[in-house]
């Protein structure tokens, strides 16, 4: 059994990014009656979606069975970078493989200039990230994957064994790749700012909402919601890790829902700081169950992130796995204790590329299935949504690929906590 972790006095089961932000709340109010789109989904894709239609002087609103904004845009790692689940060299073998890298790249590139474009300050850190080799037949993967890099102009680098203690405060890992063009951001503050500047363009966002039915009526839709119903001409899907499986059962036999977990440490003392990480960068390991960790953007904690399980888990006992795992990296560490902990959703495809376009048999327009890569790309795939509907651009590159379904066995629980158990086989066979 794994030991409980140390906790603060004044611990809790919320995300860190909570304690410096609060999230625009709009006072409930009557839903429209009529709107030119409905958007589900109030996270960094809805939001953007939003803006961008709003901006274009058409009415939209934004429903969320939560509060906006808090799923999982507001309890990721705040860790951007161009690309996805797949790495580089398997973006480049896709067909137009290029054209899906550059999207990702845009993406990036897009979320940089945001700050300035709209006013939305969130922390963007540019440090670069590390690709933590977990086994040596990883490490030496790593070297083709620098070159696929090289190939494009991206700067990536190898860093061996040796050169590591330079990068991290650890000797668990056996190599690294170095990744420039990456950053990391106060992911609360990134929501926030979307939502008030959705709001102020004249987006109506509507929180405590839940949509519970889609329905054809003559060219377009009626929404059934937990307050009531409204028309609307269009209908936008974006709810990711959370899509309901009975609203658009198209969708939800595409993702596969997936919980992700973080803890925060107590503020700790500079020099313990950055003997874990010296240069401030965004970490994450080559495990299929992986685990990523950064510093806080003010640099006095750890934020330490990862998949503890495919099958349903708990806040607690994912708190304390990830506990030892953080120690077991970082044995300088020990007796630190934990001030926050929480959880929130990543969804999975097939695939492990993400979806953007209109299902041809409802209509509705989606955009999902970030496979824990999303914080750039959700944002730059509402933007892009928003502006098609909008007729002033078109969908990204991504709309063009076909979208598997999820095998049915995955999402029986104890299929899937088996093959929680083979991925942790593949893992220590490097693969």
């Amino acid at each position: 059994m794994t030991p409980a972790a140390p906790l603060t006095r004044g611990y809790e089961t919320k995300p860190y990014w909570w304690d410096e932000v609060e999230l625009p709340q709009p006072a409930p109010a009557p839903l429209p009656a009529e709107v030119d789109v409905a958007v589900v989904g109030g996270g960094y894709t809805g939001l953007g979606a939003a803006l961008e239609i709003a901006r274009a002087g058409r009415n939209v609103v934004v429903l969320d069975r939560d509060d906006i904004g808090a799923g999982a845009s507001s309890r990721n790692g705040g860790m951007v970078h161009p690309g996805g689940k797949r790495d580089v060299s398997e973006f480049l073998a896709q067909a137009s493989g290029r054209q899906l890298w550059d999207e990702t790249v845009a993406a990036f590139e897009g979320l940089r200039l945001l700050e300035g474009e709209l006013g939305v300050e969130f922390d963007w850190q540019p440090r670069g990230h590390l690709e933590l080799a977990h086994h040596p037949r990883v490490a030496d993967h790593q070297r083709r994957i620098a070159a696929a890099y090289a190939s494009i102009g991206e700067h990536a680098r190898v860093v061996d064994r040796v050169e590591l203690g330079a990068e991290i405060g650890s000797d668990r890992f056996c190599g690294g790749l170095l990744v420039e063009r990456s950053a990391g951001i106060h992911p609360a503050k990134l929501a926030a700012g979307l939502a008030r500047a959705a709001a102020a363009s004249g987006a109506v966002l509507q929180g405590a909402t839940t949509v519970l039915a889609l329905e054809r009526r003559g060219p377009g839709y009626e929404v059934e919601t937990s307050r009531g119903a409204l028309q609307c001409a269009e209908v936008v899907v974006a709810t990711n890790g959370t899509t309901d499986r009975t609203l658009v059962p198209w969708l939800g036999r595409r993702v596969l829902p997936i919980g992700s977990y973080m803890i925060a440490t107590e503020a700790l003392d500079p020099e313990l700081s950055a003997s874990v990480n010296p240069h401030g960068r965004m970490f994450f390991d080559t495990r299929n169950l992986l685990h990523y960790w950064r510093l806080s953007p003010d640099g006095s904690r750890i934020l330490f992130g990862g998949r503890t399980s495919l099958s349903p888990t708990t806040v607690e006992r994912s708190r304390d796995l990830l506990y030892a795992a953080m120690v077991g990296f970082h044995p300088q560490l020990a007796g630190v204790r934990v001030d926050r902990a929480w959880g929130g959703q990543v969804a999975l495809t097939t695939d492990r590329f993400p979806h953007v376009g209109r299902h041809p048999d409802s209509g509705v327009v989606y955009a999902m299935g970030y496979c824990g890569s999303g914080v750039a790309l959700s944002v730059h795939f509402g933007r892009a949504v928003g502006r098609w509907l909008s007729g002033q651009g078109d969908l990204p590159a991504f709309a063009a690929r076909s979208w598997p379904t999820v095998p049915w066995p995955v999402r029986v629980p104890w299929l899937l906590a088996a093959a929680g158990v083979g991925l942790k086989v593949r893992d220590a066979l490097g693969r």
